[in-house]
């Protein structure tokens, strides 16, 4: 049985950091960057694993919904200068 409090929390506080990410002129992330901070966001979710008694995946699921969580706050809510 999938938990959802892990990944609501996780994406509610992902969203929330990353509203706060401030867009500066010269730093800008590509394509490229996005899927390599995926890939080992996946890859660490991986290794840390879930709490013994989720047996839903064998992922951190309140860490995937974080890291999906910041990029969405980045992409709707990022400050700029």
């Amino acid at each position: 049985m999938l938990s959802l409090g892990p990944i609501i929390f996780g994406l509610i506080l992902g969203v929330i950091i990353g509203s706060q990410i401030k867009i500066i002129d010269d730093t800008h992330f590509t394509l490229g960057a996005f899927v390599v901070i995926i890939i080992a966001g996946i890859i660490v979710a991986w290794q840390v694993g879930n709490f013994p008694f989720y047996t839903d995946l064998p992922l951190s699921t309140g860490f995937l919904s974080a890291l999906i969580g910041i990029f969405v706050g980045k992409l709707l809510f990022a400050r700029s200068k």
